[in-house]
C-alpha cells in the first residue's frame, strides 16, 4: 500500500486564509483517518509534503505511526519557519526519537529508501538530525540549513543525491570574508561525519553547493556533479582522488569559478599557462565521460572554456573509452563541428575513446 499527501496547496495564490484554515482541518483528518482505517495493512511507501502550520504533533505522530508499520519507502519534503519542540509522549517511541528540529532520529532496519527534504527560515535551536537505517539502499537528503549535518549509519547504501544548500546570511559568510570578495570559503559547518556514513555509496549525484572535502569512496563507480559559474572545483579533485574505483563521471553543465588554485593541481580545469602542471586526471580509473548541458552558456567566452575543458579531459584522462556530450543546439552544423574538433584532439598512449555528440536533433559519433 502507498500513501502520498501533499497539502502544498494550500499555499497557491487565490486561496484565502480562511479556505486554507479549512483545507489544513481536512488535511489533517484525512491523514489521520487513512492510517487508523488501514492499520493493519502492509505500507511500502509513505509521503508526505507539507508547511509549517501543519504543527509537530500530528507530523511526527504520522511518520511514528509509518516506522512501527515497517514502511520501505519514506518522503518527507517539509517547509518551516519554527523550531519544532516535541511532546514529551513521543520520547519513549522505538524507533523514533524527535525533537524537531532541535534534534531528530531516525531508526529503522525496513527503510530502504529515504527522501529527506527540510527547509527552515530561523535556526535557532537547530541540532543534529541523525539516522540509523542500515538497510537503506537509496537516500535523497536536500537541506537549506548547512551548519549542522547529521549523523548517519548508511551501510547498504547503494545511491544517494544531496543537495546541502545555505541561507543567504551562511551564502554571504561563505563567499565573502571581510571585503575581499574574490574569497571562497566554501560551505559553512563541517559535514565530514555525514560523508563518512555514506562512503559505501555506489552512486553519488552532488549540487554545486555541495562540494566539500570527502572521505575515501572505495566502491563509488558513478559520481554526478551539478556544476555553477560561481562555485569553484577545489573540493572535486580531493573527491576524485578518494574514489579509486570510479568508472562513469557525469557532469551536470561544465562552468565554475575561476581562482588563483586553477593553476595548480588543486583543480580540474585547464591550466592557464602552457606548463606542464600535475592533475589527479592524469591517474583517473574513469572510462565513461558524459557532459551535460553542453552548450548552456551565459557569454560568449563560456563557449571557448568548455571546448578547451573537454580537449583538456581527453588529453589527460588515460582510461577514457567513452565520450558522451549532451549538446544544448538546433543547429546540426555545431553538432559535427564539435565532434570534429575533439576527434583532432591528441591521446598518445591513451586508450583509444569513442566520442559522441547529441543533440535534440542529431547523434552523432565518431565510431
Amino acid at each position: 500500500m502507498n500513501l502520498d499527501y501533499d497539502d502544498l496547496k494550500r499555499m497557491h495564490s487565490g486561496v484565502s486564509k480562511q479556505e486554507r484554515d479549512k483545507i489544513l482541518r481536512g488535511f489533517i483528518k484525512r491523514v489521520d483517518a487513512t492510517l487508523a482505517l488501514h492499520k493493519h495493512v502492509p505500507l511500502n511507501r509513505f509521503s508526505l509534503k507539507c508547511m509549517d502550520d501543519v504543527g509537530p504533533a500530528p507530523v511526527i505522530g504520522w511518520i511514528t505511526n509509518v516506522l512501527k508499520r515497517r514502511v520501505s519507502e519514506m518522503v518527507l519534503d517539509i517547509s518551516s519557519c519554527w523550531a519544532w519542540p516535541m511532546s514529551a509522549a513521543i520520547v519513549g517511541c522505538e524507533t523514533m526519537v524527535q525533537e524537531f528540529w532541535e534534534s531528530c532520529s531516525v531508526s529503522s532496519t525496513s527503510l530502504n529508501r529515504l527522501t529527506f527534504r527540510f527547509r527552515q527560515m530561523f535556526l535557532d535551536n537547530h541540532k543534529s538530525v541523525s539516522f540509523d537505517t542500515p538497510n537503506l539502499l537509496y537516500l535523497e537528503y536536500s537541506d537549506v540549513i548547512a551548519d549542522k549535518y547529521p549523523k548517519a549509519n548508511f551501510d547498504s547504501l547503494v545511491e544517494a543525491r544531496l543537495d546541502l544548500q545555505m541561507t543567504h546570511d551562511q551564502i554571504h559568510e561563505a563567499k565573502f570574508a571581510g571585503d575581499d570578495l574574490s574569497t571562497h570559503e566554501g560551505l559553512v559547518g563541517n559535514a565530514t561525519v555525514f560523508f563518512m556514513g555514506i562512503c559505501n555509496v555506489k552512486a553519488l549525484y552532488l549540487s554545486d553547493s555541495t562540494l566539500e572535502p570527502m572521505p575515501v569512496f572505495n566502491n563509488l563507480i558513478k559520481l554526478t556533479v551539478k556544476t555553477d559559474r560561481h562555485v569553484g572545483w577545489e573540493s572535486l579533485t580531493t573527491l576524485l582522488k578518494n574514489s579509486p574505483n570510479l568508472e562513469t563521471l557525469v557532469f551536470e553543465g561544465l562552468l565554475h569559478r575561476d581562482g588563483m588554485k586553477c593553476q595548480s593541481d588543486e583543480c580540474l580545469c585547464k591550466p592557464w599557462e602552457v606548463e606542464d602542471i600535475p592533475t589527479c586526471l592524469s591517474s583517473s580509473p574513469v572510462k565513461i565521460l558524459k557532459i551535460l548541458k553542453f552548450g548552456d552558456i551565459y557569454e560568449d567566452e563560456d563557449m571557448d572554456r568548455m571546448m578547451e575543458q573537454v580537449e583538456y579531459f581527453l588529453e589527460t584522462m588515460p582510461n577514457l573509452e567513452q565520450l558522451i556530450i549532451h549538446y544544448e543546439t538546433s543547429i546540426d552544423e555545431d553538432v559535427e563541428e564539435v565532434l570534429s574538433q575533439f576527434q583532432m584532439v591528441p591521446r598518445e598512449g591513451l586508450t583509444n575513446c569513442q566520442i559522441q555528440v547529441i543533440s535534440d536533433n542529431i547523434h552523432l559519433s565518431s565510431i
